[in-house]
């Protein structure tokens, strides 16, 4: 049987300022511009087959929606027979404000009621029920000037849609092992959890077997520990991560599924027990990859694409803080347009707020040349960008081919995957 719901899309965040400082009338301004944009996305209507929200497996999922730092939206929640249970969140920034931390009578506090009424709203019911964030006014109660309609529910629903995309976090007996057929080449993905864990890592495929695994970052609670030395406290960690890369190299891609017992192939070393080691959020970062596809190709790679429903995405690349793109788009008729870098982060810089004559300002101008190449043509062209070199020009020596193509395919994949914003 197929649902239909009429979506109006919450939107283009108007503002990205800080609240300190501010008058509480000020506040809530900003924050009402906040949640409600500069612009309104036009009603859309969203068509899904029941069938498509059905058949996850037991247990606890978690997922993130993340744009460029200043919105972190982090979920948790359970499954049982497709029932939704246990929502909460981890991490809720909105704008630099950690709506977590907010107390009964600060002007923003209404907005964290909000946000635990969706957390209610779910609870007991089927997963088919996170279609209902795209209207939460019909559900939210009007709060202290803040209305249930313009709560960020599409936020929400993202980071919900990317916990199930990534798979059982902790699985609640036992749970399958299947997983599809990927080509070859080279994958990157990521777990992040408001930026105090960060697991990025990065593998190759060749007939769906592992290899070159390697983590391009491993934080957990402000600990760098790829810059950990031998003799240091938490080193044993970092040795038992190696581990986890050794017993993957070589292996089956399903083998990904033992890092949910890790207990079984990693030692203890210095009191810190093999069963312990963060398995799950190594899994999630290797599962994300997955469904981001191929960053770099090995040969030759299909560019077959599925459909997808009219209306606007938004995804987003992040590896470690260092490289941000975070990008919008819209689908109509499968074709690509109004494409925008909301975030163009590299090693540091912020490529958007470069001006002419600045070093850096050609890769700003290849960035736009992707978006010109793109607009209105069929989404399959987003496998042009494992080619950049075809279609961008070479500026002031830097060239079309070196490009980070690779980058804004993983983002723009992020968003389709994610579902309509």
């Amino acid at each position: 049987m197929k649902k239909v719901l009429l979506t109006a899309s919450a939107l283009v965040l108007a503002s990205g300022l800080a609240l300190t400082g501010c008058t509480a009338t000020e506040e809530l301004v900003t924050a009402q511009e906040d949640v409600i944009g500069e612009d309104i996305v036009e009603e859309t209507t969203t068509i899904y087959e029941e069938s498509e929200m059905e058949g996850y497996e037991d247990g606890r999922y978690r997922g993130i929606y993340g744009d460029g730092g200043e919105q972190q939206v982090s979920v948790q929640f359970d499954l049982e027979d497709n029932v939704i249970s246990n929502v909460s969140f981890r991490h809720l920034y909105y704008s630099g404000t950690d709506y977590r931390k907010l107390e009964e009578g600060e002007a923003l506090y209404p907005i964290l009621q909000q946000h635990e009424q969706i957390a209610e709203y779910l609870e007991g019911k089927p997963v088919s029920a996170i279609y209902d964030l795209y209207t939460p006014g019909d559900f939210i109660e009007d709060m202290d000037g803040f209305t249930g309609a313009s709560i960020r529910g599409s936020k929400i629903f993202s980071a919900i849609k990317d916990g199930l995309n990534r798979g059982l976090y902790s699985p609640a007996g036992d749970f399958s092992r299947t997983i599809g057929e990927y080509e070859d080449g080279r994958y990157r993905g990521i777990y992040g959890d408001g930026g105090e864990q960060q697991v990025s890592v990065q593998f190759d495929l060749e007939d769906n077997a592992i290899s070159n695994v390697s983590f391009r970052h491993l934080y957990y609670s402000g600990i760098d520990y790829r810059k950990l030395e031998e003799g240091e406290a938490l080193y044993p960690i970092l040795q038992q991560h190696e581990q986890i890369i050794e017993y993957l190299e070589g292996k089956p891609l399903s083998a990904i599924f033992d890092l949910h017992t890790p207990g079984d192939f990693i030692e203890d070393m210095d009191g810190f027990t093999g069963a312990s080691i963060r398995g799950n959020k190594v899994f999630s970062g290797i599962k994300d990859g997955l469904n981001r596809g191929l960053y770099s190709p090995a040969g030759d790679f299909s560019r077959t694409i599925g459909e997808y429903e009219d209306g606007r995405y938004r995804g987003i690349y992040e590896d470690g803080g260092e490289q941000q793109v975070s990008i919008q788009f819209n689908v109509e008729g499968n074709r690509i347009s109004n494409i925008r870098f909301r975030h163009l982060y590299y090693s540091g810089t912020d490529y958007r707020k470069l001006e002419e004559g600045e070093v850096l300002y050609p890769i700003l101008q290849q960035h736009e040349q992707i978006i010109e190449y793109l607009e209105g043509k069929p989404l399959s062209a987003i496998f042009d960008l494992h080619t950049p070199g075809d279609f961008i020009e070479d500026i002031d020596t830097f060239t079309g081919a070196t490009i980070r193509g690779n980058k804004v395919f993983s983002s723009i994949v992020d968003g389709l995957n994610r579902g309509l914003y």
